[in-house]
């Protein structure tokens, strides 16, 4: 971790037990010390959540091992196993492969295309995305294997007068629960199995565990969304500390239906999960999926924990039928600090993550971490803005992620006020850049909407794009007053040449930017 990012690493809001490792785990440690000794690989299927549809489109096998592959309305798919050693991965398409692309490059994975089965060797885990002929995308997710629950303070969500239907909408069934086991400080566990409901409440001092084929789901019915201060959301983080996520299962929000069931009205765009004066808080390996508007959006909150988790939105990309703007960023930091994003898997149609300083009282803001993650966007990846607020905002780091798609790599629009300052782009790996409106690989730029800001500090040091942007980038202040300074440009690679100037790299340097280096 970033020596400038105090976020509690030892935070572990459980405190029945300390958790054992799994048997999987436990080879995987022996392997690491009796070098000289082979482990048979393990392989551990995770079913599809309850209710889902088979994927028509894919099927896979992991040292022959079936694994059902998963469709979803958002006309994306995926498939999600646990496993220990080297495996060989099959994935069979449902015609002759042509063409097909496994991302994130980076990783280096030598895949081949046989007929209609593409394979490959993983030795770690991963989160991959494929492209195979004009097929709907699809994803790969290989964990490590689960670590074993506590032995004690655990609470089994259908002991508590919930059952699993996929009919039934048990929102306060689900809520007394919450309620009941947060007052124990116990974990609520979700065995296998649909559970329909609105907006949950977490509280304090809970663990929530979602076993693998477990399904939160939501109705899709603006009645089952209360309104708040800040609109609707799924997974409600308020006044509260202590709260854990956890496990292999999916929270899904139903975010789609809801929109075309209120036909866009504010209340139907909701988020899937917002916190609001929320601290300590941890969401590990769950699958968050189809958000009405932005995936995560943490208001006025700190020390929040984001890892392993998939954050999976509908995009115009998968769903160029639907009616509206669909405005599904990944993570939106927001007036919070001590944020830490990292090992996740993002797909969504606006901001990987957009970092803003807006909602709840404004304090000043900083240290936000979102390193080690896996993005596909529309619009931007790694961003700054637009809506930070009159505050400031410092040690903001973004590092070793894989962009895989966007229209924007490194953004900040720093339109309404705030002083931003110390913020570092680092180690990151674009893809794609383009398929939007704007396709530059990097935009900073001050603008006058509802205040002037300023920004100083800025260093973006070896960071990758595989191609060249169509359009170039650009540097753009405000006024003398209102500019940005000291920006330092380190081994910037694009199309696999190192860019030691600013017309070399095809940077545009506007008005009020000074201090601007190359190396």
């Amino acid at each position: 971790m970033d020596t400038k990012h105090p976020i509690n690493a030892s935070f572990a809001p459980h405190q029945c037990c300390t958790s054992k490792l799994s048997l999987g785990i436990l080879g995987l440690c022996l392997s690491g010390v009796l070098a000289s000794h082979d482990v048979q690989a393990t392989v551990i299927p995770y079913p599809l959540a309850a209710g889902d549809k088979a994927s028509s489109d894919f099927t896979v096998k992991v040292n022959g091992t079936p694994i059902e592959a998963c469709s979803t309305v958002m006309n994306v798919g995926y498939a999600h196993f646990a496993f220990t050693g080297t495996v060989k991965v099959e994935i069979t398409a449902r015609e002759a492969i042509s063409t097909f692309d496994v991302s994130p490059h980076r990783h280096g994975l030598q895949a081949k295309a046989e007929g209609s089965t593409l394979s490959f060797e993983l030795s770690q885990p991963r989160q991959l995305h494929l492209l195979v002929n004009k097929l709907p995308r699809f994803f790969l997710f290989a964990e490590a294997p689960e670590m074993e629950l506590p032995k004690t303070g655990v609470f089994d969500l259908t002991q508590l007068g919930v059952t699993s239907s996929p009919d039934a909408v048990q929102t306060a069934a689900i809520q007394r629960a919450i309620d009941d086991v947060a007052a124990k400080k116990g974990l609520l566990f979700v065995p296998p199995g649909i559970y329909r409901t609105g907006e949950l409440r977490m509280k304090s001092n809970l663990t929530l565990h979602l076993a693998a084929g477990a399904i939160l789901k939501g109705t899709g019915s603006l009645a089952d969304h209360p309104v708040g201060e800040f609109g609707t959301q799924f997974i409600h983080f308020i006044d509260c500390e202590n709260v854990r996520i956890e496990g292999r299962g999916v929270i899904d929000a139903q975010g789609r239906a809801l929109r075309l069931s209120g036909e866009n009205a504010s209340a139907s765009r909701s988020k899937l999960i917002r916190s609001f004066r929320a601290r300590n808080l941890v969401v590990e390996d769950v699958i968050l999926r189809d958000s009405g508007t932005w995936g995560v959006h943490l208001i006025e909150s700190e020390n929040l924990r984001f890892t392993g988790v998939k954050l999976i939105s509908n995009t115009i990309y998968d769903d160029p039928g639907f009616p509206w703007e669909m405005n599904t960023d990944g993570f939106d930091p927001d007036n919070s600090s001590q944020v830490l994003i990292e090992k996740c898997f993002i797909s969504c149609n606006d901001d990987s993550i957009a970092v803003k300083l807006r909602y709840g009282t404004r304090h000043d803001m900083k240290d936000i971490v979102f390193r080690d993650n896996v993005c596909w966007s529309v619009k931007s990846a790694l961003k700054i803005g637009s809506e930070v607020y009159e505050k400031k905002l410092s040690n903001v780091l973004f590092e070793n992620n894989e962009v895989i798609h966007a229209d924007r790599g490194i953004v900040v629009y720093a339109y309404s006020g705030a002083e931003i300052e110390d913020t570092r782009w680092i180690g990151n790996h674009f893809e794609f850049i383009g398929g939007d409106i704007k396709r530059m690989g990097i935009e900073i730029k001050i603008q006058a909407e509802e205040g002037k800001s300023r920004m100083r500090d800025v260093l973006l040091q070896n960071n990758t794009f595989e191609h060249e942007a169509e359009k170039p980038s650009r540097l753009q202040g405000l006024d003398p007053e209102h500019e940005i300074s000291g920006v330092t440009i380190d081994n910037l690679v694009i199309a696999g040449k190192k860019r030691l100037s600013a017309e070399d790299a095809r940077i545009e340097i506007k008005k009020h930017v000074s201090g601007v280096t190359f190396r």
